[in-house]
């Protein structure tokens, strides 16, 4: 993974920082007490790492002011904890989708990964996403993320952990206060493993039904309107809010697809942790084995999100049947478009065939006189004996009167008789007309 793709993820070295550090102190007598440090500088923070002899528990928070906001701590920073630790580059795959708008291509990314060092040193990455209420929304949510990184290694009891949240006040950031704050601290093996990693899923899981159940909601909303767009007043509901309604739809489609998705992937970290927790406790049999508490946590939070995902795979299924109505109604609407465009366009085609009979029969008369006048008009033809130059009316007028007529009639009788021949052919021979034209049009009324 290149530079330039990641470094959207991350503030400039000289842009503030807010990172905040909890660490035990380096005398093993005072290992129960964690002293809080807050940066909000690049270069103090990499000091700080560089310089301190490295802690049995430190624990990280790096902020970022939104999901899609980079996070508080510069690349440099960021790469000096991972050469001090050794860490791999699992750690830039927990950065890579601060900073940029969430990508439904990338829903299926962020599961558990486990690198398994020598001596049993473990280093455990995972994402989690999860839906937050935006305040003083009706059944309004926004996704957040939150990444973990824990290196656990048993053989000198040493814990890093590190938080990339949103905000320096988010729930999980108010559990690593309460549990740095907490006296006597015992730092058992397996206790900032059971508390840390419950904590992570608790302030992140526990909303995911709420969602889910606000997502049945707006199904179910829809599914009514799509009932009564196809089965009341389809006229009306297009005309009035249609679109917006199916913009709606398709708007609560998009939030749906991802959901079983994003649970699954967590579900699979669920069972990863469990994995992983229970080859842990068969290492530690004491009395008070935190790895077992972690194992209930776990197992705990998968049975509340394999509700949920059976939930969203009946909304899913619910779902198709709202976009089958609606495109139903679609379909019906357009049918009874395209009828009254086809009921326009016989009705304008009825008024032409009207208007041209007309001046068919315009023609008609007036065609023979002006072919007559035409050939009377010639030299062929002489009316006055040229002795005079009064206007006289020739005797002879009566012939272009009678020849105009004659053509006239004879030309119409024409035009009819080809006009109305397959009539005046059933008429004759007594053919019965067909029925068709009348089945359609009683079929037409029907639809």
């Amino acid at each position: 993974m290149t530079a330039n793709s990641l470094y959207s993820a991350f503030s400039l070295p000289e842009d503030s920082a807010d990172i905040s550090v909890y660490q035990s102190d380096v005398d093993t007598s005072h290992m129960h007490l964690l002293n809080a440090s807050v940066f909000n500088n690049n270069g103090l923070f990499q000091e700080h790492i560089l310089k301190t002899p490295l802690p049995k528990l430190r624990i990280i928070s790096i902020h970022s002011r939104s999901s899609i906001r980079p996070l508080h701590i510069s690349k440099d920073a960021l790469q000096t904890l991972k050469d001090t630790y050794s860490i791999g580059d699992e750690l830039w795959d927990l950065t890579s989708t601060f900073g940029d708008k969430p990508m439904s291509a990338a829903v299926g990314e962020g599961g558990m990964k486990v690198q398994s060092g020598e001596n049993g040193i473990q280093d455990i990455s995972y994402r989690l996403t999860f839906p937050t209420p935006v305040p003083g929304g009706v059944h309004s949510w926004t996704m957040r993320q939150m990444a973990v990184f824990h290196h656990y290694d048993p053989n000198d009891l040493q814990n890093l952990w590190i938080f990339f949240h949103v905000g320096n006040n988010s729930p999980m950031q108010k559990e690593i206060r309460q549990y740095a704050s907490l006296s006597q601290q015992v730092l058992r093996p397996g206790h900032a493993w059971h508390t840390l990693h419950a904590a992570a899923f608790s302030s992140c899981l526990d909303n995911w039904r709420s969602y889910v159940n606000s997502l049945g909601y707006q199904v179910d909303r829809h599914t009514d309107k799509s009932l009564d767009f196809i089965l009341r007043n389809i006229d009306r509901v297009l005309t009035a809010g249609g679109a917006i309604n199916l913009t709606a739809i398709y708007n609560t489609r998009d939030l749906l697809v991802p959901t079983s998705y994003r649970l699954r992937v967590i579900l699979d970290t669920l069972t990863r942790l469990g994995d992983l927790s229970s080859v842990l406790s068969s290492r530690h049999n004491s009395p008070d084995n935190d790895f077992q508490k972690l194992i209930a946590c776990v197992g705990y939070h998968q049975d509340r999100l394999e509700g949920c995902v059976v939930g969203v795979e009946v909304l899913k299924e619910k779902f198709k049947d709202i976009l089958n109505m609606s495109t139903l109604g679609l379909d019906v609407r357009m049918t009874h478009e395209m009828l009254d465009l086809n009921n326009r366009m016989v009705e304008l085609n009825d008024r032409m065939i009207k208007a041209n009979k007309v001046v068919t029969i315009l023609t008609l008369i007036y065609l023979p006189a002006s072919l007559m006048s035409s050939i009377f008009g010639m030299n062929l033809f002489k009316f006055d004996d040229g002795t005079t130059e009064e206007f006289k009316v020739s005797r002879q007028l009566w012939i272009y009167v009678v020849a105009t007529i004659i053509l006239g009639c004879l030309t119409y009788v024409i035009w009819y008789l080809w006009s109305h021949k397959k009539q005046i052919i059933r008429r004759i021979f007594r053919v019965p007309e067909p029925r068709i034209h009348e089945e359609t049009k009683e079929m037409s009324i029907d639809t």
